[in-house]
């Protein structure tokens, strides 16, 4: 648990941290303000030791002279620079940072037995594979004048200014954040603010650059009680490889919010990583959030979006209880209006005997079935038709399966549905949601026949009255299937 639960700077508060503190929100919603604000106060309090890193880090990685001279000459140099939006010699200073990194390992070694005694461990594995982790196509070696690149197909240098800018980025981040954890003061608060790290990383690489701060706090696990990381960004890619630690926390910030209540990754926000965590789910594929209760409807609406040929664009994600639908729709809440500006999403549950319409939550659109569950729409005269069979048939055919089965378990349920005037619309059927398939002689899972039909549906069956949007419900068809 960290010493400090709070950072302030003037009417700006981040509240309950922990080791890394994810500010998500939209682009204009003030994040880079809030984040200056807190690093321009806490930059005067002695019981704090803090630096910001500014959105657009411009420059190459390499030794820069006059940096050095600057740097040397004003410690205030590189705190004032990086307190603008745009810092123009900020991978120069990285590099010297980088090279700082090696003295400190380096003093550090020279004083810590159990590292210096550890052969699996020295600079080169500790500090420079950290940073080779995060790249690709380059990779960082000692040369004769300090560190150079070399391609990684053709091992020829590369010079620093022809890195591309994701990797130079890379680098520069990496090298930001090993200073960082270097020269942690035990004595003090040791906050990095990060804003928006993720800018000309690719998703894979801010993964990579997740797990990169993990790791060194994991190196660092003695001291994390004195260690923050604060990051403002909207990479839904770089929130969900950080989702999976319980270091990691996250608050929303919005336009004239100014203070952000961080809680600690929770189960709703790893279920919604696979959507969140992929960049184009909102961009390209227009494929909304939906939300349903249990691994049946979760299988039924897969089927329905494959069979529906691209008409039917959902990105299903199971809550598994009712409670936990509810907590997983709030959480899709927050987050949808903290990163997306037109954002949608849907969540629909079983009706369980229950009739009355649930309420919205804009963005999220809820529903409840009109039937007691998804499995009851077996019995839909759509259902039936997938199966080749009709109601009257079925009645039928389970009358011959009732005379060759007498003792069968399930005889008094099946007996029950045939002379039933609704189908058993309300009533549980999950105990023969597979027989009723079996009883017409059909191979297909009932999952794949429930989800077939709904694929078949068409705006004429909104008009001309149909049985399967009568079980789903019409508003929920109007949105979902035919949206």
């Amino acid at each position: 648990m960290l010493k400090v639960s709070e950072l302030t700077g003037g009417n700006v508060r981040l509240i309950d941290l922990n080791n890394v503190n994810i500010v998500l929100g939209r682009n204009g919603a003030g994040k880079s303000r809030f984040m200056r604000q807190i690093e321009q106060q806490q930059r005067h309090v002695k019981e704090s030791q803090i630096r910001y890193v500014s959105p657009e880090r411009a420059g190459s990685f390499q030794k820069d002279g006059n940096v050095i001279t600057q740097a040397s000459n004003n410690e205030n140099y590189l705190p004032q620079q990086r307190s603008k939006n745009q810092a123009s010699q900020f991978k120069q200073a990285s590099a010297m940072l980088l090279e700082q990194v090696e003295n400190n390992y380096l003093r550090r070694l020279q004083g810590d037995n159990k590292i210096r005694l550890d052969l699996s461990r020295n600079f080169q594995i500790d500090r420079i594979d950290r940073i080779n982790s995060l790249l690709t196509n380059v990779r960082m070696d000692f040369g004769t004048s300090g560190f150079e690149f070399r391609s990684s197909e053709t091992d020829e240098v590369v010079a620093a200014d022809q890195l591309s800018s994701g990797e130079s980025e890379g680098i520069a981040l990496a090298s930001e954040v090993l200073h960082f954890f270097d020269t942690l003061n035990d004595k003090a608060l040791n906050v990095l603010m990060l804003d928006e790290p993720d800018v000309h990383l690719h998703p894979d690489m801010q993964a990579r650059f997740a797990h990169f701060v993990l790791g060194m706090f994991e190196e660092f696990k003695d001291e994390a009680n004195n260690v923050a990381i604060c990051i403002a960004t909207h990479s839904t890619p770089l929130v969900c490889a950080f989702a999976q630690s319980s270091r990691v926390s996250i608050g929303t910030k919005f336009v004239g919010v100014e203070s952000v209540q961080l809680n600690p990754v929770n189960q709703e926000l790893v279920k919604l990583a696979p959507f969140f965590g992929h960049p184009l789910s909102m961009a390209m594929s227009q494929d909304p959030i939906f939300i349903v209760e249990g691994e049946d409807d979760e299988r039924v609406w897969q089927q329905a979006a494959r069979s529906s040929q691209g008409k039917i664009r959902v990105f299903p994600i199971l809550a598994e209880t009712v409670d936990k639908q509810t907590d997983l729709e709030k959480a899709c809440v927050r987050l949808l209006k903290a990163i997306y500006d037109e954002p949608l999403a849907f969540s629909l549950r079983d009706g369980d005997g229950k009739s009355e319409p649930l309420e919205h939550s804009e963005p999220m659109r809820r529903y409840r079935l009109c039937c007691y569950a998804i499995e009851n729409l077996l019995m839909t005269d759509e259902c039936l038709s997938v199966m080749d069979s009709s109601w009257a048939e079925f009645q039928k055919a389970a009358q011959s399966w009732m005379t060759k089965e007498p003792d069968h378990r399930d005889i008094k349920t099946i007996k029950a549905l045939v002379s039933s005037s609704d189908r058993f619309k309300h009533t549980k059927i999950k105990e023969i949601r597979n027989l009723i398939p079996s009883i017409l002689d059909t191979q297909k899972p009932w999952e794949v026949i429930v989800g077939q039909a709904i694929s078949k549906i068409v705006p004429d069956d909104l008009e001309n009255g149909s049985q399967i949007v009568e079980y789903i419900g019409e508003d929920a068809v109007r949105d979902i299937v035919l949206r």
